[in-house]
């Protein structure tokens, strides 16, 4: 079992590797700390890089290896000092919950770790929501982390 941090590029994403951190240490299980692309994000980047003369193409496994350095980055900078023996990067390109869901079930994660922003039951309907989702569909327990 291992508890997972989704980590995204909100300003609060030092504090969601910071809960989940805490809570894996409090567990004694591992930290898998997740950076998710969107499609559409890996698709504009990739076709940016691809513009450039010299540079060649962009492959998936590039960009999930950017998406796990990404999270690497800011668990970092979020705790000054971790056991790098019980903190892993990954990263990943697709539908951010799907990805999250998935990688959930492959670790067989204890906790998933996810951020959140306060909003209106219209709020939610209107723009969706990547932690609602997690929530609804998470067959472990989620943790939430809400700024405003």
């Amino acid at each position: 079992m291992s508890i997972l941090a989704a980590i995204g590029e909100g300003t609060h994403a030092g504090e969601i590797a910071s809960v989940g951190y805490r809570m894996a240490i409090a567990f004694g299980e591992p930290l898998v700390a997740l950076h998710v692309v969107p499609n559409e994000e890996f698709e504009a980047h990739k076709e940016a890089i691809e513009s450039v003369s010299h540079f060649a193409d962009m492959s998936f496994e590039q960009e999930e290896d950017s998406a796990a350095r990404y999270a690497g980055r800011v668990v970092e900078r979020a705790i000054e000092e971790f056991d790098v023996d019980i903190v892993e990067m990954r990263g990943r390109v697709g539908d951010p919950t799907d990805e999250i869901l998935n990688e959930a079930a492959d670790i067989d994660a204890s906790f998933v770790v996810s951020g959140g922003r306060r909003r209106s039951p219209v709020g939610k309907a209107l723009f969706g929501s990547t932690t609602q989702e997690i929530l609804l569909r998470a067959d472990m327990p989620v943790v939430t982390v809400m700024t405003d």
